[in-house]
C-alpha cells in the first residue's frame, strides 16, 4: 500500500470515528475515565479538549487518616484522537506536606500517581450503543488501583444506560466486577444518575454549564445506597473541560447540531479542517511543488509599466510590510513584470502560517488583477517558505477554491523556488537600518518547575519569570538567551531541601550564539556555543533532514558541556557528552506524529525516549515514555518514566512592536507530569532523558515547530484562509 493509499485509509478511519464518537459529559471519575458517577461509561473525551476535574473521595477504598489532612482525587485528561482519552490520576490522604520517609508513624495513607486510557470503537449499533474499552491505573510506582474493562453504553430518548464487566489486580481496584449505570437527562443542564459500581450502589446528580466557547463547567453530588465498603457516603466534584483549538477564527472546525448537555457543548474538533482533507479528483495540489504547477500567467501588458512606476508600487508595499510586522523585506518585479517579495515574519513568530497569510493579504491591498506574485519568507534571511499566485487566484483560494482556471490556485515550497529578481528592486540591503538589521526580540513567560505525587509533598513547585531575547547577527546567525527571575517557591524548593538544586534562579538561565546553515534540499546544520542551565558551558551541533513531503524528519544533536555539580553540595566539575539520533513520522498529517529518540542524553544517561505528538491549532499534546541508564559512577539500574507535556503559546498571535524592538508571550510554554514506573521505587530523580534546550532556530523557528513539512502545511492551509479573511477587514 502506497503513502497516498494509507494516508487515505486514516483519513477516513479517523473521519469514521470523529462522527460516531460521541462527545465526553465531561466529568472524570474520581478513577481516571468518564463515568456516570464512580463507574465508566462508553463515552470518551472529545479530540482536542482536556478535562480537569476533582472529587473529595477515593471510592475504591475508605479514609484512613480521618483526623489528619485531606482526602479526595484530582485528575487532567485529554482526547487525543478520535475515540480515544488519556488520563492523569492523582489519589491523596492526609497530610499533604509532610514527608513520608521521614515521619512515623506516616502521616499519609495514599499519594499515588497513575494514568488510564479508554478507547471508543468506532462502531454503532441499536439504540446508538457504542463500546469502549480501557484500563486504570497503568503507571506509577505502584498499582493499588488497577482494573481491565469493557462497556457498552445506549441512549434512549432521555436515558444513557451503561452495563460493563472488569476485573482488577489488588483490593482497591477502580472496578472489579459486573458494573452498570443509568443516566437521565431532565434538561440541558441537569440529569440525574444510578449506579451500581461494582461494589456499592449510589445515586446523585450533575449540573453542566458552557461558559465560554471554549470552557465548559460540570458540578455533582452523589450519596452511598448499600453500605457494602468503607468507601465514602457522600461524594462531590466538579469539572472543566477546555478546547485547545480555538477555530481557527471559527473557520469550518465547529459541529453543527444540538447536543445534549450543557457540557457537551464544547465543541469536539475534527481530526482536520474541511480545507485541510485533499481533493481526491482531480489531484490535490497539495503534493505539487512550486516548480511543478504555476497559475496561469497573466498576460503582460503591451506597454511596460515604467520603472519609477514600479518602484513607487514596490517601495509602498514594502512599507506595508514592514507597518505589518515583517522585516528584512526586499519587493521587485522580474523580467515579466510579476511582483517578487522577500519578507521575514518579525511580530507573527508563532505560526509561519499566521504569517503567510498577512503577507498574500498586505499584497493583495496593491496587486492588479491580471498580477502574478513569488512570495518568499524567511529566517534569519534564509528562505524557509515560498509561495506563487496570481490576483485572481488568491480571490479564489480566499474563498476556498483549491483550483483556478484549471490549475492550483496557489503553490508552496518548503524552500527558495522561481526565478531571481533583475530590476526594480524598491529595498536594497544597504537601505536596511541597523535596528532593523537586528530585529531586537523579546519573549516574556512564566516558569514552573515543579513534583506532584511523590513522599516528600503532594505538590512542590518553583513558580519565576522568563526574559528572553533574540538579535540577528547576520544572516543565520543568532545571539539568544533567557533571564529568570523566582517569584515563589513551595519549602521543598527552599536551597537546603529535597528541590532546592532545580528551583528558578534569579539570573542568566541560558545564553547562545547559533550559526545554522542549508546544505542541501531540506538538509539543515546548527551550531550553538554558549551557556545552558545556568551554569554549565559548552556547545551542540544540530542536524535535520525532512523527505520531499515531509512526513518523515530524521534529527541528530552532537555536544558536550561541562559545568559545577547542580546540587551545590560540591564544587566538582561535571561532564554532559551528548550523542543523540531520531526519526519523527507524520501518521496523520499536520495532526499526529511518532517521534523515537536513542543515544546519550544530557545527564550522562544512555537509552530511548518515544513520544506521541498531538496537534490542535497551536498546542501539542505529547505523551512520552523514556528508558534509561545512568553511565556514572554509581550504578542506578535503569529508569523509566512516562508522562505527558502540553505546549502552547502564551498571549497573542502578533507580537507588540515597542520603538525597534517587539515583546511578545512565549511562542511555546510546555507543562508537564511524569512518573516513575515498572519499579516500586518512587526515585525523586527525575533527571533522566534531559536534553539542552536551544529556545530558538533550526527545530523551532526553521521548522516551525516541526510544521514545516509540505504535507503538514497543507494539513493547516486553512490557517492563510482565515488571515486572509481577517486582513481584508483591516484598513
Amino acid at each position: 500500500m502506497n503513502t497516498t493509499k494509507r494516508q487515505s485509509v486514516l483519513w477516513a478511519g479517523c473521519l469514521i470515528s470523529a462522527t460516531l464518537s460521541t462527545g465526553a459529559l465531561a466529568q472524570l471519575a474520581p478513577g481516571g475515565f468518564t463515568s456516570a458517577i464512580n463507574s465508566p461509561t462508553a463515552d470518551v473525551l472529545s479530540p482536542g479538549t482536556a478535562n480537569g476535574s476533582w472529587n473529595n473521595s477515593i471510592p475504591e477504598k475508605g479514609r484512613s487518616t480521618p483526623a489528619v489532612g485531606s482526602f479526595g482525587s484530582a485528575n487532567l485528561g485529554f482526547g487525543i484522537l478520535p475515540g480515544l482519552e488519556v488520563v492523569g490520576r492523582l489519589a491523596y490522604e492526609g497530610d499533604l506536606h509532610c514527608n513520608q520517609y521521614l515521619v512515623s508513624p506516616p502521616c499519609s495513607g495514599v499519594r499515588d500517581l497513575s494514568a488510564g486510557a479508554k478507547y471508543q470503537l468506532p462502531l454503532r449499533f441499536g439504540w446508538d450503543t457504542r463500546l469502549a474499552f480501557g484500563a486504570a491505573d497503568v503507571g506509577g510506582a505502584a498499582t493499588n488501583f488497577r482494573s481491565y474493562y469493557g462497556v457498552a453504553t445506549s441512549s434512549m430518548g432521555a436515558f444513557d444506560v451503561t452495563l460493563g464487566y472488569g476485573r482488577g489486580n489488588h483490593a482497591y481496584s477502580a472496578v472489579d466486577g459486573v458494573f452498570g449505570s443509568t443516566q437521565v437527562f431532565l434538561s440541558d443542564n441537569w440529569r440525574a444518575l444510578a449506579e451500581y459500581d461494582s461494589r456499592e450502589w449510589r445515586a446523585g446528580m450533575r449540573y453542566a454549564r458552557a461558559l465560554t466557547e471554549q470552557l465548559s463547567l460540570e458540578l455533582g453530588a452523589s450519596r452511598k445506597l448499600s453500605n457494602r465498603t468503607e468507601q465514602q457516603a457522600w461524594q462531590a466534584g466538579l469539572g472543566l473541560t477546555f478546547s485547545f483549538d480555538k477555530h481557527s477564527f471559527n473557520e469550518g472546525m465547529r459541529k453543527t447540531g444540538t447536543m445534549t448537555s450543557a457540557a457537551a457543548q464544547v465543541p469536539a474538533v475534527p481530526l482536520a479542517p474541511p480545507d485541510a482533507i485533499p481533493v481526491p479528483t482531480p489531484p490535490a495540489p497539495a503534493m505539487a511543488s512550486a516548480q511543478a504547477v504555476t497559475p496561469t500567467p497573466a498576460a503582460v501588458p503591451s506597454s511596460a509599466e515604467p520603472t519609477a512606476t514600479q518602484a513607487r508600487r514596490a517601495e509602498a508595499l514594502a512599507e506595508r510590510l514592514r507597518r505589518g510586522g515583517f522585516s528584512a523585506v526586499w519587493v521587485g518585479f522580474d523580467d515579466a513584470h510579476s511582483w517578487v517579495v522577500q519578507a521575514e515574519p518579525l511580530t507573527w513568530r508563532k505560526n509561519r502560517l499566521d504569517a503567510l497569510g498577512v503577507a498574500l493579504a498586505l499584497w493583495q491591498k496593491h496587486a492588479q488583477t491580471d498580477e502574478r506574485l513569488q512570495l518568499t519568507l524567511s529566517y534569519l534571511q534564509d528562505p524557509v517558505l515560498t509561495v506563487k499566485t496570481n490576483a485572481a487566484c488568491l480571490v479564489k483560494f480566499a474563498e476556498g477554491n483549491w483550483w483556478c482556471d484549471g490549475q492550483a490556485a496557489m503553490t508552496i515550497d518548503n524552500g527558495q523556488s522561481g526565478r531571481s529578481p533583475s530590476l526594480g528592486w524598491a529595498v536594497a540591503p544597504a537601505l536596511i537600518s541597523h535596528w532593523d538589521k537586528l530585529q531586537p526580540q523579546f519573549e516574556i513567560g512564566p516558569v514552573l518547575r515543579q513534583h506532584v505525587g511523590n513522599e516528600v509533598g503532594l505538590y512542590s513547585a518553583s513558580v519565576g519569570l522568563d526574559l528572553g531575547w533574540e538579535l540577528a547577527l547576520g544572516r543565520g546567525l543568532l545571539w539568544q538567551g533567557q533571564f529568570t527571575v523566582p517569584v515563589v517557591n513551595t519549602d521543598n524548593f527552599d536551597s537546603d531541601k529535597a528541590f532546592g538544586s532545580e528551583r528558578v534562579r534569579s539570573g542568566i538561565e541560558s545564553s547562545f550564539v547559533s550559526y545554522q546553515q542549508r546544505f542541501g534540499p531540506r538538509l539543515w546544520a546548527q551550531g550553538s556555543v554558549g551557556y545552558v542551565q545556568h551554569n554549565d558551558y559548552g556547545g551542540q551541533l544540530d542536524l535535520a533532514w525532512l523527505s520531499p513531503k515531509g512526513g518523515l524528519r530524521l534529527s541528530a544533536i552532537g555536544g558536550y558541556y561541562v559545568g559545577k555539580d547542580a546540587s551545590g553540595l560540591t564544587s566538582d566539575t561535571v561532564s554532559h557528552p551528548i550523542g543523540l539520533a531520531a526519526a519523527r513520522w507524520s501518521v496523520i498529517d499536520g495532526r499526529w506524529m511518532l517521534e523515537a529518540q536513542a543515544g546519550q542524553f544530557y545527564n550522562q544517561d544512555s537509552g530511548i525516549r518515544l513520544a506521541s505528538h498531538h496537534w490542535f491549532g497551536d498546542n501539542r499534546l505529547t505523551l512520552y515514555y523514556r528508558d534509561t541508564q545512568y553511565n556514572g559512577s554509581i550504578d542506578t539500574g535503569r529508569v523509566k518514566y512516562a508522562g505527558f507535556e502540553i505546549s502552547m503559546p502564551i498571549g497573542e498571535r502578533a507580537a507588540t512592536m515597542v520603538g525597534p524592538a517587539t515583546v511578545r508571550g512565549l511562542d511555546q510554554w510546555v507543562y508537564g507530569l511524569g512518573s516513575r514506573v515498572g519499579n516500586s521505587i518512587n526515585s525523586l530523580n527525575a533527571g533522566y532523558g534531559v536534553m539542552p534546550v536551544v529556545r530558538h532556530g533550526l527545530l523551532s523557528d526553521t521548522l516551525d515547530y516541526d510544521r514545516a513539512g509540505m504535507t503538514d502545511i497543507m494539513a493547516n492551509i486553512y490557517r492563510v484562509r482565515a488571515m486572509l479573511r481577517q486582513q481584508a477587514d483591516q484598513p
